[in-house]
C-alpha cells in the first residue's frame, strides 16, 4: 500500500515547483516591459530639456531683438536687465556681419561701444560657470546657439550686425 501511494505523487514538486516553468517567461516578460518603460520616459525627459533650453534661448533673442534696431549701448543693456532666465545659462551679444562665431572666444568678437569703451554683451553665467570647451564636450552638457541679425546705429549711420545667443547646461 505504501508503495503504491508514493507512485502517485511521481513528479510532483510542489504547488510553486510545478507552476516555475509558467513563472520564468512571465518574469522576463516584466523584466522587459519595465526596462522599456524607463527608456521611454528618459528619452521623453530629454526631449524636454531640449525644448526648454530652445524656449529660453528663443524667449532671450526675442527680449534683446526687440525691434530689430539697436540705438545706444544702454538700450541694450536695458533689455539685458529686464531678463529674469535662472537657467540656463546664457551668453548673447552683438557680432560685426563680417565676422564667424566661435562659441569659446566670443568676448574677443563681441562689438565695443564707441564711448564707453564697453562690450554688447549680456549673460546670466558667474565667472566659474563660463562656457569652456571642457564643459561642452561632457556628455551631459547641452548647448544651444541661435544668430539672428539686427541693425545697430552706430555714429550717425546703421551697421548690421549679428545677435548671438548661446545657452547651456551644466
Amino acid at each position: 500500500m505504501q508503495f503504491q501511494l508514493k507512485l502517485n505523487f511521481k513528479g510532483y514538486i510542489g504547488p510553486i515547483g510545478d507552476d516555475l516553468p509558467s513563472l520564468i517567461p512571465l518574469v522576463f516578460a516584466l523584466i522587459i516591459f519595465f526596462a522599456s518603460f524607463y527608456s521611454a520616459v528618459n528619452v521623453y525627459n530629454d526631449k524636454t530639456v531640449d525644448f526648454e533650453n530652445d524656449i529660453s534661448v528663443v524667449q532671450v533673442s526675442a527680449s534683446l531683438r526687440g525691434t530689430g534696431f539697436v540705438s545706444s549701448l544702454q538700450e541694450f543693456n536695458d533689455s539685458c536687465n529686464a531678463l529674469n532666465v535662472r537657467q540656463p545659462y546664457f551668453s548673447a551679444g552683438l557680432i560685426p556681419l563680417d565676422k564667424t562665431i566661435d562659441l569659446f572666444n566670443l568676448d574677443a568678437l563681441y562689438i565695443k561701444d564707441s564711448e564707453t569703451n564697453k562690450l554688447f554683451k549680456c549673460t546670466n553665467a558667474d565667472a566659474e560657470k563660463i562656457l569652456t570647451e571642457d564643459k561642452a564636450r561632457n556628455l551631459n552638457s547641452k548647448i544651444v546657439s541661435r544668430v539672428y541679425p539686427l541693425v545697430m546705429g552706430q555714429n550717425e549711420r546703421i551697421v548690421p550686425v549679428k545677435l548671438v545667443v548661446v545657452a547651456w547646461r551644466e
